[in-house]
């Protein structure tokens, strides 16, 4: 339970910020919304994490 709460900060740290950027970039700027508005943070960080892990096969490929 400890162990999921700290590795669910983690990646909410780690992988929202670079998948809201990719995202905000695909969609010119439609979506994440602006603060306030809800979204899917979950897909945000999952997309975040697709993009690392592309980018993780592109440079050592």
């Amino acid at each position: 339970m400890l162990i999921d709460l700290i590795l669910g900060a983690l990646a909410t740290a780690i992988f929202y910020w670079p998948g809201w950027l990719a995202l905000r970039t695909l969609t010119a700027g439609r979506y994440p919304p602006p603060k306030g508005v809800e979204h899917n943070t979950g897909f945000v960080i999952t997309f975040g994490m697709g993009v690392f892990i592309v980018t993780l096969g592109l440079i050592y490929s």
